[in-house]
């Protein structure tokens, strides 16, 4: 198991370079500011790649939405919130802007979903964690997550 701070974590010549700053380096980022309130996405958290990315968390041994995960036959994995958030990034990507802004680092132990673009993952953390509350629409977003991931393959 990785220490918490690593989930997400890349070299610094790993980063990707931002389009419309191609004559800066990463370096010169301004900080930048988390809106989400940790109380708002309990039991995910952020872990901050200053200055170049964000990661959002979940440690699988926390059990939550198990309960919701063993209805559908499966256990509540990180391989599991992986397909269910895969689903969710795919609406994600069709209402707000890009694709591919979202990439995964997890193990057994932990789920990681990290992205550059830290606007969007601070504000999909708290969508994603209200659409946690409805059971049918956890459902529906691993149904397409599976979809997506299958016809990657």
């Amino acid at each position: 198991m990785k220490k918490i701070e690593q989930y997400g974590q890349r070299k610094d010549d790993e980063w990707e370079w931002f389009p419309w700053f191609p004559w800066q380096p990463p370096e010169t980022r301004p900080p930048f500011e988390i809106r989400t309130k940790p109380e708002d996405i309990v039991p995910f958290f952020f872990v901050e790649h200053h200055p170049y990315a964000i990661s959002l968390l979940l440690k699988i041994s926390d059990g939550f939405k198990v309960d919701t995960f063993q209805k559908m036959g499966l256990k509540g994995s990180s391989k599991d919130w992986e397909t269910l958030v895969t689903g969710f990034i795919e609406e994600w990507e069709e209402n707000n802007s890009g694709i591919d802004m979202f990439h995964f680092d997890s193990d057994e132990d932990v789920f990681c979903v990290y992205s550059q673009y830290i606007d969007d993952i601070s504000a999909f953390s708290r969508l994603l964690r209200m659409s946690c509350n409805d059971e049918k629409l956890m459902h529906d977003y691993f149904e397409r997550g599976l979809k997506r991931l299958n016809k990657q393959n």
